[in-house]
């Protein structure tokens, strides 16, 4: 991970739940990389927060044009409305693999169970269902975080990992739980979700940070000209990303994995120009 990545963490750290880092040194253009990583993962409010948290530190130097541009971007986020909807094949309360859905469905029709629990599952499974099509969810990650941190008392854990267990994500949420303690520096304690030691493997899964261009994916979608009877996909690096995405965390939720990857296949035809 490297240095912009580094103090990338530790405002979101700061700024979302309220510890205490050091940032390290860096140029005026690696302050300003800091600043794409963060609207690219649509965190640029955690991160703000945490560079106000840290702007008497001897390292933080940024020049006044640049905190005017982060203390516009702080008034204007609030009030603009999310141009894109999130992809409906992205959506919590659904998987991919019918087994498993049916089994999810009818815990989310369980009236008798609790809500905060139910609720903690959807964050974990949208979570996951980001890990297998785009790559390591910053945003979702930090609200998995803060979430733990505000209504984590609510929730009931023993109930949960069986939930999990049932629905073979009980090694998918064991990452996701990693990366909250690698990441964002939650103890183990603090998620009480995980089974175990941490997964050695979450650096790895980590490093998709540096692939992920806030390239959804529709990019390798299906699309079909007027003037062509040819179909061709609008992005073939993005369609071989997901692939080795596919096969890279095939281990964390095999059945779901597989099923997913041809899921998403069907659903980019949908985008072909009828």
């Amino acid at each position: 991970m490297n240095i912009v990545q580094r103090n990338f963490f530790r405002l979101i750290r700061c700024g979302a739940f309220g510890r205490k880092d050091d940032v390290e040194p860096m140029s005026v253009s690696k302050w300003n990389k800091l600043y794409q990583l963060s609207l690219m993962h649509d965190v640029t409010e955690p991160v703000y927060q945490g560079l106000l948290q840290c702007r008497d530190q001897f390292f933080l130097h940024l020049s006044d044009k640049q905190w005017q541009q982060w203390e516009k971007t702080s008034e204007e986020k609030p009030h603009q409305r999310q141009e894109t909807e999130e992809d409906d094949f992205l959506r919590a309360d659904h998987l991919t693999n019918p087994l498993l859905n049916m089994k999810l469905q009818s815990i989310l029709d369980d009236e008798s169970s609790d809500v905060s629990t139910r609720q903690m599952l959807l964050v974990i499974i949208g979570i996951a269902r980001h890990i297998l099509n785009e790559g390591v969810p910053i945003k979702q990650l930090t609200e998995l975080g803060k979430y733990l941190q505000t209504e984590g008392h609510r929730v009931d854990f023993f109930t949960l990992k069986k939930w999990l267990k049932n629905l073979g994500m009980s090694q998918i949420s064991q990452l996701e739980g990693t990366l909250l303690i690698q990441m964002f520096g939650f103890t183990d304690d603090e998620v009480p979700f995980m089974e175990g030691k941490p997964d050695k493997r979450a650096e790895q899964v980590a490093q998709e940070l540096t692939e992920f261009t806030n390239t959804r994916a529709q990019d390798f979608y299906f699309t079909q000209t007027n003037d062509s009877v040819f179909v061709h996909t609008s992005n073939g690096s993005a369609m071989l990303g997901h692939i080795r995405r596919s096969a890279r965390n095939f281990h964390y939720m095999p059945s779901e994995t597989l099923t997913n990857f041809f899921a998403s296949f069907a659903h980019s035809l949908s985008h072909i120009e009828e």
